[in-house]
């Protein structure tokens, strides 16, 4: 839970909201925040749920199990994705007639790319 604590302060931290804010938003005490935050308590499920909805982020990512977050330019949109599909994609951006093949008609082209991967397993 260690990602969980450093995540859940840096994002409230990063949205400008309080440990009060965030607390009054989901039902429970300022206090309580902190001790999430400092690692002396775990959140329940549902707890962490709300916190990720109240600050717009992805449980997952705030769970610490997702690698990596790409904002978008207009701050407006988070995309979590793995460390695997990461790699893929600095593959796909390193190989420039790769990544020209897939940028139109994406879906047809990963549907082919996969196909022939499966026959060759």
């Amino acid at each position: 839970m260690e990602v969980f604590r450093k995540r859940l302060r840096e994002t409230r931290e990063n949205r400008d909201k309080s440990q009060r804010e965030l607390g009054k938003a989901i039902g429970i005490s300022k206090s309580a925040i902190s001790y999430y935050e400092s690692g002396r308590s775990i959140p329940d499920i549902e707890q962490i749920e709300k916190m990720a909805e109240f600050l717009q982020v992805d449980i997952f990512w705030l769970l610490g199990k997702e690698h990596l977050s790409l904002i978008h330019r207009n701050g407006n949109r988070v995309l979590n994705i793995s460390e695997e599909d990461w790699k893929i994609l600095r593959a796909i951006h390193a190989n420039p007639d790769l990544f020209k093949y897939l940028l139109y008609h994406t879906e047809q082209r990963i549907a082919k790319i996969t196909r022939y991967v499966r026959k060759q397993n």
